[in-house]
């Protein structure tokens, strides 16, 4: 998916979705939605039980802005 104005929603579906069930997500242009990375690195922590095959994968930009704490979620 994607990320920029608008991709949000979806992007939460699709976390949750992998989250509960297992699978991949694969969010592309990670440097354009910095607050919602930091957003997914919470709902990913905070969850009570992930699926041992959830998988999130990101692509970004180099930027300054981009949150590395989201890499070293579990």
């Amino acid at each position: 998916m994607s990320m920029g104005r608008g991709h949000e929603p979806a992007a939460r579906r699709a976390l949750t979705q992998a989250m509960v069930g297992g699978g991949w997500v694969v969010l592309q242009n990670g440097h354009l939605c910095t607050d919602y990375l930091l957003e997914a690195q919470a709902q990913i922590t905070s969850a009570d039980k992930v699926h041992a095959e959830f998988r999130l994968w990101i692509t970004a930009e180099p930027s300054s802005q981009f949150p590395v704490s989201v890499l070293q979620v579990r």
